[in-house]
């Protein structure tokens, strides 16, 4: 057989491989059970005094490349973007946060002279930047507690400024236009957060807690050097109840457990106290999910100690815990479980899919799933929610599922059609 005249062969840049690791990283709240290690062909560190600037210069080019052969710049995958994952409103505030942050705070001109200049929100926290006579005020509103720095002065170059217990994180973006997001240092997984901007503040918003952060910015062509700004996160600022909710009960079997989930948990939960529990649905022999309800916010406490949390309010947010749906009776989410390793050493995989949504029709009595050519799988609501285990994907084309829910006499109340 006739040797091809075929080019040598070229892996994959590493820079498009972080860049693209990110981004499916990004909002994820467990971490991979496996990463791929990324190689550098070369490393230069440089070290700036107050904000550390590490510059990675990574040789991109295949090394097969003989002298004469042009080398091609390979385009880098975007960041995400902050709108996928936050609300920002820009010029505006919530109504009433500015005399809830005055009323936390000491020291700050009336609220009345405060210009907000955007306000980002997650699983209702919303973060706002507000322009004032002494400086620009840092200020965190969850509905039961108020979190506000003191008033801050544009320093020119990038800096953390604010940060809380609940994650969220805000400063000061610099002079670089590019987006960025803040990473977690020591942790190997490449935990982030995504920044949100607006003129020269940037806002990150609920779940990011870190002691080292690190800002790496978009790199937009494999021959760009990767940089991540080290900076120093400052302290917490304290938190204030000022609309204090009545805590939900943690001395029933799965409030306890919720309680227990809560408080062994590395992510930051709003209001951990008043959360309501759920049901806890136990899906495999070795694996189970405890729900939890506040506000239009549902959180899933895995058995493995990892949590998730879904706005079932937006519709259009990326949602770690599955595709967020509707229907007149039923909102929730859909999950991916019992994941096995097609080959020892793989990455795991699954098929199988769990429904689990909040019941808001006190009528329905019963939810039925329906899959083209498999069982229906019906359940009743317990503690004002479903969970509808074990339907599995058709893995020769798309898999649509029909979920009916009844009330006690057998009528339709509600019917909802998608894709798994």
């Amino acid at each position: 057989m006739p040797d091809l005249d075929l080019p040598p062969p070229r892996s994959l840049p590493d820079g498009a491989r972080d860049t693209a690791l990110l981004r499916l990283r990004a909002g994820f709240d467990t971490p991979r059970p496996r990463h791929l290690p990324l190689k550098a062909g070369a490393a230069i560190v440089a070290l700036a005094t107050a904000t550390t600037l590490v510059v990675q210069a990574v040789d991109r080019h295949d090394s097969a490349v003989s002298p004469g052969q042009e080398r091609s710049e390979v385009p880098e995958l975007p960041l995400p973007i902050a709108a996928e994952h936050y609300e920002l409103r820009e010029g505006t505030a919530p109504e009433g946060a500015a005399q809830r942050c005055h009323a936390g705070s000491t020291g700050l001109p009336p609220f009345e002279q405060w210009t907000p200049i955007a306000t980002t929100s997650l699983y209702r926290v919303d973060l706002t930047a507000f322009k004032t006579a002494t400086g620009t005020v840092f200020c965190e509103t969850t509905p039961s507690s108020v979190t506000v720095s003191s008033p801050q002065t544009d320093p020119g170059v990038l800096t953390l400024s604010f940060s809380t217990a609940t994650g969220s994180m805000a400063g000061f973006a610099g002079t670089d236009s590019r987006p960025f997001v803040l990473r977690d240092r020591p942790d190997a997984t490449g935990r982030e957060a995504v920044t949100a901007r607006s003129g020269r503040v940037f806002l990150a918003p609920a779940g990011f807690v870190a002691d080292a952060v690190a800002a790496q910015p978009e790199v937009a062509g494999s021959g760009e050097l990767v940089q991540r700004t080290e900076l120093s996160p400052p302290v917490r600022s304290t938190p204030v109840i000022d609309r204090p909710v009545p805590p939900q009960d943690r001395t029933g079997p799965e409030g306890r457990r919720l309680g227990e989930c809560l408080a062994g948990t590395s992510k930051a939960v709003p209001d951990p106290s008043a959360w309501r529990a759920g049901q806890i649905a136990r899906l495999t022999a070795t694996e189970s999910v405890q729900l939890a309800h506040y506000e239009d916010l549902l959180l899933l406490c895995h058995q493995n100690g990892a949590v998730s949390i879904s706005d079932l309010k937006r519709a259009d947010a990326r949602e770690p815990a599955g595709s967020v749906w509707f229907g007149n009776t039923l909102r929730g989410v859909q999950m991916f479980y019992d994941f096995v390793e097609s080959t020892p050493g793989s990455a795991s995989t699954s098929s199988t899919v769990a429904l689990i949504a909040e019941v808001t029709d006190p009528r329905v009595a019963t939810v039925t799933a329906t899959i083209t050519g498999g069982p229906d799988v019906t359940v009743r609501p317990v503690a004002g929610s479903v969970v509808v285990p074990g339907l599995a994907l058709n893995h020769t084309g798309q898999t649509e599922v029909t979920i009916t829910a009844r009330d006690a006499g057998g009528t339709v109340l509600d019917e909802v059609r998608r894709n798994l």
